[in-house]
């Protein structure tokens, strides 16, 4: 897990720095105070759902950048990623009230990056 989750940093930093600093693309994004422990697991997978639609520059770059978008995605959907980011119960998980992704806040592409990456983070440090 840790491994997986080491090369989704990477490649969302390499998104970071080819990313179209756009403010008018706004993606929905969870922010640190939406991240209590039993809804972990819904928020990385708004951020994962979303990550495909970030605008990268165009060129050469393009095309790396499009698939470091999929390996993320992708990535993010391993069974071993979505079970190990909760240790929650089902029945917490209902009681906790976690948002849908449709109903966080708006952001812009950069904002949404910034959030990302400190929940990888917070995941990260808790496997380790």
């Amino acid at each position: 897990m840790i491994l997986t989750l080491s090369k989704v940093m990477n490649e969302l930093n390499r998104i970071n720095h080819g990313m179209v600093k756009d403010k008018s693309t706004s993606l929905n994004s969870p922010t640190i105070y939406d991240l209590k422990d039993c809804c972990v697991a819904p928020a990385l997978e708004c951020f994962r759902s979303q990550v495909l639609n970030l605008k990268v520059d165009e060129g050469k770059l393009n095309q790396r950048l499009k698939l470091s978008q999929k390996i993320i995605f992708n990535e993010l959907r391993k069974s071993f990623i979505v079970k190990g980011v909760s240790s929650c119960k089902p029945e917490e998980i209902q009681t906790s009230q976690c948002k849908s992704c449709d109903s966080y806040n708006k952001v812009d592409s950069q904002t949404f990056m910034q959030s990302f990456q400190t929940l990888l983070q917070k995941i990260y440090t808790s496997q380790v």
